[in-house]
């Protein structure tokens, strides 16, 4: 991949994000066709790393739940590697290894960053509680984190909101073994609970039976899923009850930290 291969990429990609269309309602998200350039798509298929380079979620700690996860635990069946973190994106082996570097600095670039800080302005300007877009920029400096994830037979996850610190979360399909039955809808749900004014600031995972599910993305090949992380944003997985499912997606999560005054 070519310096002009990746300035291409990364200002498609940017286009993309910019002519969104964001659902207001009951949180700010997204749901955008073929997100990513054709040619940079099938060469994530034809790269993805061998299994033996993910790790668990149990190993990874990436799950906030009060109930202590075991290894037979559905949230348990997701596999992931950081690609933002050296030392994990070095368990991809071979010539994979450097097509993954290469993908990591196109979605961390600052075109990518900026459009999506773009897309959910509205929201962040009030949970920031800035009045100029333009702080946005100027006051708070932007740390993304990409995880590719490979999600495996009775895989789910109970509705959360997602960890405090992010303000844009990402999730880009990459492939699953029944995307071709499209009455199935097994991308990220959508929830509202229950419980009239209902929020967590926590972002831990709750009983998926104090929520409603009032929406579903679809898990198609190079469908994008986003929204702006809020104490409502309630999302999660729902569990396919009618044979296993492997699904393969990227999860793309920018933290926004204000930036110290001088």
């Amino acid at each position: 991949m070519t310096d002009e291969d990746k300035d291409s990429f990364k200002s498609e990609v940017a286009y993309k994000i910019y002519n969104s269309s964001v659902q207001r309602y009951p949180y700010a998200h997204s749901e955008t066709k073929d997100f990513l350039p054709s040619s940079l798509f099938e060469q994530i298929l034809a790269n993805w790393p061998q299994s033996d380079d993910f790790k668990t979620n149990l190993e990874s700690s990436s799950i906030k739940e009060s109930d202590q996860l075991d290894k037979e635990h559905p949230y348990n069946f997701r596999y992931q590697i950081c690609l933002t973190d050296d030392k994990e994106i070095s368990q991809i082996k071979e010539k994979r290894l450097t097509f993954w570097k290469n993908f990591t600095s196109i979605l961390t670039s600052p075109q990518v960053i900026q459009a999506l800080v773009a897309l959910y302005s509205n929201n962040l300007l009030r949970r920031f509680e800035f009045s100029d877009p333009v702080d946005l920029f100027k006051k708070i400096n932007y740390i993304p984190r990409l995880h590719l994830l490979h999600d495996k037979t009775n895989y789910s996850l109970g509705p959360h909101t997602d960890n405090s610190g992010k303000v844009v979360v990402v999730l880009i399909y990459f492939e699953s073994d029944k995307e071709d039955n499209t009455q199935s809808s097994f991308g990220t749900s959508v929830y509202v609970p229950k419980e009239k004014g209902f929020l967590c600031k926590t972002g831990e995972h709750h009983l998926r039976d104090k929520f409603i599910r009032v929406y579903s993305a679809k898990f198609r090949k190079n469908n994008a899923f986003s929204f702006c992380r809020g104490d409502n944003s309630f999302h999660g997985v729902e569990k396919v009850r009618d044979k296993a499912v492997e699904r393969k997606l990227l999860q793309y999560s920018l933290y926004g930290v204000l930036k110290k005054e001088r």
